[in-house]
């Protein structure tokens, strides 16, 4: 399944899944972003060569030519003979990277380049594409075959560069527009001899990936990985505001300050008062309601103002001496007249009708002509009491002055300071005191002292501010960032509770689709472990994929003598390396590859000979389907193959003197069951009886790979796809349904091929098939020489029917 698709069926199954809405909405920001393919040809890739020119074993330029297709290719050659440097070549020319080399220092990577070849290196290899049919069945066009060729600029390994050429001119394209990067990464087709080792003895989570990212469950586990992350940083959170907590409280205790005890007294419940810490931070905390708050009152404190009642106090005796010498002169005497005139006045105006004085009782004396008299009389005097008139007034308003100026104390100050309240109020009784003098030296004497007074406690309290601020003030910036750790831990929690039920359905829905899609794969790993250790006493149970996170692995369930064991403790070496080819083959061979060939290097070693037999066994089962090409330096591989009857194309590698390397084609399959034909025709020490039984079916089995080779070819340019060509000529049946194919024949019955037969070769043909067919049911007794001439008709047939 692709990471579309995945992605798809994922986003389908959340409104059913039991999330809350933001817990969907976080799967979502989870999901990574889906990334594009990089690149790519069309079909299933085949590699019809393999060149190497000064790179590591090989000198001058040489190739490896190969079938496209699916089959069984042995490159074989001693060690030190060049043959593991092609292998090498096609890794390096398609990935830029070789297994061999990972994580080794410099000094390994020093042999690199030929020691006697001088040119610049080049690694190249010749792919084609097989486009398949579309669902209709009709074939597409075959895209044209191209070479990527890796060109070696500088003397280290990471000095190269990459041509595309198609037919023989560069294209200007990179190897990822040929082969898609992600497709080559996910189901690497090459297997070195070095990670043979490296699959089983690696870290079994590394396994566990490679073989979920087979199965299309690398979007889940990369999800849950960015969950896994979230949590972790969520954790990490929480935890680091707990420490900052106990920091902070340590820190606070040391404090003299009322703010911090608030402060530690916020901090020590089970769950911090943020609230409160945020109201400290902004001035609004119970502390600094109260004592924090007195001393700004106290710093802004506005004692009386010294210097106006200093005026108002010289005033006030100025307008007092004034006042006392208008008093004792004329003008006095003149006002006070005129105020004992204005009230004779005033009687008669009440009562014109009675004259009598109502002091002295004199009749008829305050009459018309007195009251005229008496006015005019005022008149004068007033203008003689006008400077004992404005020293009286000018006396009342100095009071009254030096009055307004002794206010009370403001009215939190009685609670405060209650000596300073005493003195204010020394002050504002001055108020009650009407003579002037004593009222001037009460204020004088009080002003003095309270004004002493109120800058010694302004001046305190500032000095205090001070000092509680500078403590404060690291206090408060420390406070500061423990509330915004604080903040972020509280929103933590609900946020981890989210991440935690994401993960639970993200685990339920991996477990799910992993057992759904992993038997297939676990199924083809137990068929090729049952293949490579049929005898062996170490049973391989059902492989699973198990865990998550830090705890996933593959599960390898292994028994020796039906007692449970684990895996790598019982296993040979032998058993470990066909461990790794079962995990490794069917990775590589997954129906999803684009890769039709596969090449492993070396996969012999360690093995006894009844390994042997099984991987050539299982290597014959995947070559029905795959390209499949193996280097190797042991000559057990290929006698296996050539006992046990099975199909592949021998190719020897020879090292001459400077690197020369050599490539030849041991035998094709015809002619090698002819060589062996031959051979037993004329071996006179094998036994007659034998050398008849066998005989006649080594002919057949050459000239039933005549058939097939040609067959393959006649299918081919008919545009039968690789996998229908090899179902086709590999189906069991009579010799005959091999001839018809080879001759284009369907749906002919067997005397109508034959007819064919002897119709492009002559009766003869006809004969011998018959007389192979025959000879595979019951053996006749003929002497040496028809034995030979069987060889020969064999031989000519083979030859005509692999030349149509």
């Amino acid at each position: 399944m692709s990471d579309t698709n995945l992605r798809d069926l994922l986003l389908t199954r959340l409104p059913g899944s039991g999330l809350s809405s933001g817990e969907q909405e976080l799967v979502r920001d989870l999901l990574p972003a889906a990334q594009p393919r990089s690149g790519g040809g069309s079909g299933t890739v085949y590699m019809r060569s393999i060149t190497a020119s000064g790179w590591r074993g090989v000198g001058p330029a040489t190739t490896v030519q190969l079938r496209p297709g699916p089959g069984l290719t042995l490159v074989v050659g001693r060690n030190g003979s060049g043959k593991s440097s092609f292998a090498e070549a096609a890794e390096m020319a398609l990935t830029g990277d070789n297994f061999r080399w990972q994580g080794r220092t410099q000094v390994w990577k020093k042999g690199w380049r030929n020691l006697h070849e001088h040119s610049a290196p080049e690694v190249a290899v010749e792919l084609c594409f097989d486009p398949g049919s579309d669902s209709d069945g009709h074939r597409a066009d075959a895209e044209e075959p191209v070479t990527v060729r890796r060109i070696w600029h500088g003397d280290k390994l990471e000095e190269s560069r990459t041509v595309v050429e198609k037919a023989g001119r560069a294209t200007g394209e990179t190897a990822h527009d040929v082969i898609d990067a992600g497709q080559l990464s996910l189901y690497r087709p090459f297997l070195p001899y070095t990670q043979l080792g490296a699959v089983i003895n690696g870290p079994l989570t590394t396994l566990h990936d490679e073989i979920s990212r087979i199965l299309g469950l690398e979007l889940l586990s990369d999800t849950d990985a960015a969950a896994r992350a979230r949590a972790r940083t969520l954790t990490e959170t929480e935890n680091t505001a707990k420490t900052l907590t106990a920091t902070v409280i340590e820190e606070l205790t040391a404090v003299d300050d009322p703010r911090a005890g608030e402060a530690i007294t916020a901090l020590s419940g089970r769950t911090p008062d943020l609230e409160t810490v945020r109201a400290l931070l902004k001035g609004y905390g119970a502390t600094e309601r109260a004592y924090l708050a007195r001393l700004r009152r106290l710093a802004d404190l506005e004692g009386p103002d010294r210097p106006l009642i200093a005026r108002a106090v010289a005033r006030l005796r100025s307008s007092a001496a004034a006042a006392d010498d208008a008093r004792h002169g004329t003008a006095e005497d003149a006002r006070q007249l005129i105020a004992l005139l204005d009230a004779a006045l005033e009687h008669r105006r009440r009562r014109p009708e009675r004259s009598d004085c109502p002091v002295c009782g004199s009749t008829d004396l305050l009459d018309r002509s007195w009251a005229e008299r008496t006015r005019a009389q005022v008149e004068r005097l007033r203008t003689e009491a006008a400077e004992a008139e404005a020293a009286h007034r000018e006396l009342v308003d100095a009071v009254r002055e030096a009055h307004d100026l002794a206010r009370p104390a403001p009215a939190w100050l009685d609670a405060d300071e209650s000596s300073l309240a005493a003195l204010w109020r020394d002050l504002a009784a001055c108020r009650t005191v009407r003579d002037p003098r004593e009222l001037a030296d009460r204020a004088e004497r009080a002003v003095a002292v309270l004004s002493d007074a109120c800058d010694q406690v302004r001046d305190h309290a500032r000095g205090e501010l001070t000092a509680q601020d500078g403590r404060w003030q690291p206090v408060a910036a420390r406070l500061s960032a423990w509330l915004a750790q604080a903040e972020a831990a509280q929103a933590a929690k609900p946020a981890l509770k989210q991440v935690k039920a994401v993960r639970a359905w993200l685990r339920a829905l991996t477990d799910e689709l992993r057992d759904a899609r992993f038997k297939p794969f676990a199924d083809q790993s137990e068929q090729i472990w049952r293949l490579l250790c049929e005898r062996s006493s170490v049973r391989l149970g059902a492989i699973g994929l198990t865990g998550v996170g830090p705890q996933r692995q593959v599960s390898l369930p292994v028994s020796v003598d039906d007692a449970d064991a684990p895996a790598f403790g019982v296993m040979s070496q032998g058993e470990l390396h066909s461990l790794a080819l079962s995990l490794f083959v069917p990775r590589a061979t997954h129906q999803d590859s684009p890769f039709g060939f596969l090449v492993i290097d070396d996969p012999v070693q360690s093995m006894d000979p009844e390994k042997v037999d099984g991987l050539a066994r299982v290597l014959d089962l995947y070559a029905q389907h795959r390209q499949v090409v193996v280097f190797t330096h042991d000559t057990r591989l290929e006698e296996a193959v050539r006992r046990l009857g099975l199909r592949a194309r021998v190719m020897r590698v020879s090292r001459q003197t400077d690197s020369v390397v050599h490539v030849s084609s041991v035998s094709d399959p015809v002619s090698q069951a002819l060589e062996e034909a031959r051979a037993i025709a004329l071996d006179p020490h094998l036994p007659p009886e034998v050398a008849d039984r066998v005989l006649p079916s080594m002919c057949r089995l050459a000239l039933e790979a005549a058939y097939q080779d040609t067959a393959r070819r006649v299918l081919r340019e008919a545009g039968t796809g690789q996998r229908d060509i090899q179902d086709r000529v590999t189906r069991p049946g009579p010799l005959t349904a091999l001839a018809a194919l080879a001759m284009g024949m369907r749906d002919k019955d067997r005397t109508e091929i034959l007819n064919a037969v002897a119709h492009d070769h002559g009766s003869w043909a006809r004969e011998l098939i018959q007389e192979l067919n025959q000879a595979s049911h019951q053996a006749p007794t003929r002497p040496v020489g028809d034995r030979m001439d069987l060889v020969s008709r064999t031989t000519r047939l083979t030859r005509e029917v692999l030349a149509r």
